[in-house]
């Protein structure tokens, strides 16, 4: 296909059109009238030689032909978007979407003075946090569907630039009521004799402390397992369970809520939080000033 016949606008729509799966959706993100939305994707069909999208239940279900062209066609368009974009920068008038992916435990670490300081700095921008993490949050990011993501990961790309935030180590809260709460340290015994309380999704990794324990052929008795840290304090004040988390959170949730830190009986790798973004976005204005205020936090 010839490049110099072929409608650029066009890739626009398709990108949209992939994005919101909804003609109806994508023609109002876009500015342009349902019908203009259809003549358009009809003029597509024609030159991509496929359906690209068929209704279905939950919207436009695109083809293989169209889950092929969706990545390449994002990231040209993106390239595009932020050539033109950082040519004359300004935080006080860009209304630029940033958008970020971190964890619940991360996020009141980062997300307050983040958010005064895009209100104070950049009134018309705005902020979108998602909280995928791990392979899910690099995916998000090879799929230009976020700008950063924030939390720890196992393994990081060459494709990726990334930077540490900070480096905390695993520490256990408790009620003050707990009958363990007027020690300093746990000792083994009394660390697996305790009942637990997990915060992770259920397909989360082992935790490195029962990863630690394993290997001693030790195994915690995990009475209560949930989602959101959000949740814990709820549930750590009312009963005599015990958290093992990263002691910045561990600090924050005892500042609120008049809990007790312990240190744990063994000695864990301490938990690395990094900020991730791709690498196409290195060293490009827009992004390095947000960039800049995350690793300053």
């Amino acid at each position: 296909m010839n490049i110099k016949n072929f409608d650029l606008n066009l890739l626009v729509v398709f990108k949209t059109l992939y994005e919101e799966k909804n003609v109806t959706k994508a023609s109002k993100k876009i500015g342009i009238t349902q019908p203009a939305m259809s003549n358009a994707l009809n003029r597509l069909r024609y030159l991509i030689k496929d359906d690209l999208f068929i209704r279905g239940p939950k919207g436009m279900r695109p083809t293989p032909r169209a889950i092929d062209l969706a990545l390449p066609v994002q990231t040209a368009l993106n390239n595009l978007e932020l050539s033109l974009s950082s040519i004359n920068f300004n935080p006080r008038t860009t209304k630029k979407l940033f958008r970020i992916s971190m964890s619940d435990d991360v996020a009141p670490v980062i997300l307050p003075n983040l958010v005064d300081f895009i209100e104070k700095n950049s009134p018309s921008s705005s902020l979108c946090v998602r909280s995928e993490q791990g392979n899910e949050a690099l995916k998000l990011l090879d799929n230009n569907e976020i700008d950063f993501a924030v939390g720890r990961f196992e393994t990081i790309g060459s494709r990726f630039g990334h930077s540490e935030l900070f480096t905390e180590k695993y520490v256990c809260i408790l009620s003050k009521t707990n009958p363990l709460a007027n020690e300093e340290k746990l000792s083994i015994d009394q660390y697996l004799e305790a009942r637990h309380l997990r915060v992770a999704p259920m397909d989360a990794s082992l935790h490195p402390i029962d990863r630690a324990l394993n290997q001693l052929n030790f195994e915690r008795q995990i009475s209560v397992r949930i989602d959101l840290i959000t949740l814990a304090p709820l549930i750590i004040r009312n009963s005599d369970l015990i958290l093992t988390l990263p002691s910045k959170t561990a600090q924050r949730m005892a500042k609120n809520y008049q809990f007790k830190i312990i240190e744990l009986p063994l000695d864990l790798e301490r938990r690395k939080t990094r900020m991730v973004w791709h690498k196409e976005l290195t060293n490009h204005p827009t992004f390095d000033w947000l960039k800049k205020q995350i690793l300053a936090n």
